[in-house]
């Protein structure tokens, strides 16, 4: 099985049956990168929680970021499901890297939509080359799913926005260049870009996790900040409204990560079911083991399915709003589910640290809960069925 899977060479065939040798070509080659650049690492990353700085800089080497940004900016101007593509892969590779360019592909996102011209030549341009790397700032201690909470406040003085009070689980952060803030404000919540080595702007210690270790995990604090009033995005009041579009994207992204864990967890599953021998043959030969594997792969691909089906609207322009939820809902309790099950049919060695299975079910919880936990999706599911 190549790492470029053929049920993604599949959809992508579907989806642009005009361009599908081009596409399929590119993401075959960016898969085999993957697999000699950015898996061999990924144990030690995870291992010794290291940010993976070395491999974020490989990947956007391969213009990874830039896939579906215009070729004014400096971008590919390919499909926005070639990116999708593209951080499944990432994530099979190394969850960790892949976590931390997720949330910087969020940023590029919001400051493609909502910030200004000039905006997008003095950040944006250099966040989707890699030259800067960037970081969400939204959830508070008091204020994670209920973001409505938030209590960092920004005031216009003069010529500049001043902003005080505090971020709490920050990816990214202590390594990003620039920040996109939300703060209220006394016209509603603005979106703002903080620079890194603004005064009064500092994080935490790295907080440790579960899983994802290899990703950057901080507290922001804001004291009297001051930003330049054009480092505000789009309109004061709008913020809000700015946060959700970025995360509906960001679940997207979410669940093609969730995607490419429960892929990797399945391989190691393949590869170890027809290499252990069990009562005299192999533990793939046995109907337990095939009706497990059969119902890993069949979830795998529906997730994936549905992942491609969002990222598909939302490159056309189409509202994308539940499929987005949905995706990013059944992708990453999917990816809890396959990861347990490979955990199993590895038997005790899938509970060991040599095997280095639970890794993949420790990545997949986190994606259960960033970016609106499952039990917000099913409300703003529930929300739209009953409008």
């Amino acid at each position: 099985m190549g790492f470029y899977t053929k049920e993604q060479k599949k959809i992508i065939s579907i989806l642009f049956p005009k361009k599908k040798q081009d596409y399929n070509e590119l993401l075959e080659s960016f898969g085999e990168f993957v697999e000699k650049k950015i898996l061999p690492t990924a144990r030690k990353v995870d291992k010794e929680g290291i940010f993976p700085k070395e491999n974020m800089d490989m990947i956007f080497a391969q213009g990874f970021t830039n896939i579906h940004y215009p070729e004014a900016l400096g971008g590919l101007e390919l499909p926005y499901p070639i990116y999708i593509a593209a951080m499944e892969m990432v994530a099979k590779g190394c969850a960790s890297t892949a976590i931390s360019l997720a949330i910087h592909g969020t940023v590029c996102d919001g400051l493609y939509q909502f910030g200004s011209k000039e905006q997008h030549e003095k950040y944006l341009r250099d966040l989707i080359a890699g030259r800067k790397l960037a970081a969400f700032a939204l959830t508070e201690a008091n204020a994670g799913s209920d973001a409505r909470s938030m209590t960092t406040m920004a005031e216009l003085e003069g010529e500049n926005w001043k902003i005080n009070g505090s971020k709490m689980y920050i990816t990214n952060s202590g390594k990003a260049d620039y920040y996109f803030v939300f703060a209220r404000t006394r016209s509603g919540f603005a979106s703002l870009i903080v620079p890194k080595d603004a005064t009064g702007f500092s994080h935490g210690a790295n907080i440790p996790k579960m899983g994802l270790k290899g990703s950057s995990l901080m507290g922001l604090t804001f004291d009297n900040v001051q930003v330049p009033k054009e480092n505000l995005v789009g309109k004061v009041g709008e913020g809000f409204e700015y946060a959700k579009r970025m995360l509906l994207g960001g679940r997207i992204s979410v669940a093609s990560l969730s995607v490419g864990i429960a892929q990797a967890a399945l391989d190691k599953t393949i590869k170890y079911a027809t290499e252990r021998d069990a009562f005299g043959k192999h533990i793939s030969d046995f109907q337990m083991t095939r009706s497990k594997v059969a119902e890993m792969m069949t979830e795998i691909n529906a997730a994936r399915l549905m992942t491609y089906h969002a990222a598909s609207l939302k490159g056309l322009g189409e509202d994308f709003s539940a499929e987005a939820c949905e995706a990013k809902l059944y992708s990453t309790e999917m990816a809890l589910r396959v990861c347990n099950e490979a955990i199993q049919l590895h038997g005790g060695y899938g509970y060991t640290d040599e095997a280095d299975v639970h890794r993949h079910w420790r990545d997949a919880k986190l994606m259960t809960i960033g970016e609106g936990t499952s039990e917000i999706m099913k409300i703003i599911i529930s929300n739209m069925a009953f409008e």
